[in-house]
């Protein structure tokens, strides 16, 4: 159980930050112009479904490792960090199908790359703005109150839940990347401190 944590945890750690680079939709703050040579662009759309894909899997990489993570716990602890996890899970997934939703609708048109009008940039910016919330804030407050809770129950080596509580702190001020890249590395860290855990206790067995 220790080595699916570990993985899991390093896997989603590369997915998200993976992800995060390649999530580079215009939003409000561009012009429409920039938004429309977007959706115009078969290369930066492939860019997309790729960071959409990633998103998917740190989603799936994320759960194995918050369902590992969550048996190991006990009462209030156990209980805030499952549904944390799972909130964030679903958040997560929320900010991919916005940033998805423009260019899968631009897909059922048939008129191709001629339905880049005016409406539909704006509404491409708008939903991507949305995206960016749901990735930036809400998804960072059930992480903060995930990471919260495995700080809180004891089951970390001292530095991991020290530096735990500071990453749930700042990811209550998730409104910029750097939360989200402390976030990505605090859960590597506890990857490479599981399989650890799990190298040693296998030596021990022998």
């Amino acid at each position: 159980m220790r080595r699916i944590e570990g993985l899991s945890a390093i896997g989603f750690a590369g997915a998200y930050v993976a992800a995060l680079v390649l999530t580079n939709v215009p939003d409000e703050g561009e012009t429409r112009r920039q938004a429309a040579a977007f959706y115009e662009s078969g290369g930066d759309k492939a860019k997309l479904l790729v960071a959409v894909a990633l998103m998917a899997a740190a989603a799936l990489l994320f759960g194995l490792f918050a369902a590992a993570t969550v048996e190991r716990l006990r009462g209030v602890q156990r209980h805030l960090a499952g549904i944390a996890a799972g909130a964030f899970v679903a958040l997560y997934l929320a900010a991919a199908a916005a940033f998805l939703t423009p260019t899968f609708t631009l897909s059922l048109d048939p008129d191709g790359a001629d339905a880049v009008d005016r409406r539909f940039v704006d509404f491409a910016r708008g939903m991507s703005t949305l995206g960016d919330a749901l990735l930036l804030v809400c998804s960072l407050f059930a992480a903060a109150a995930f990471v919260a809770a495995l700080a809180w129950s004891g089951s970390l080596p001292r530095w991991l839940a020290w530096t735990g509580w500071a990453v749930a702190v700042a990811c209550l001020f998730g409104v910029v990347f750097f939360p989200v890249l402390l976030f990505a590395l605090w859960v590597l860290a506890v990857g490479i401190s599981r399989l650890r855990a799990a190298d040693s206790a296998e030596f021990a067995s022998r």
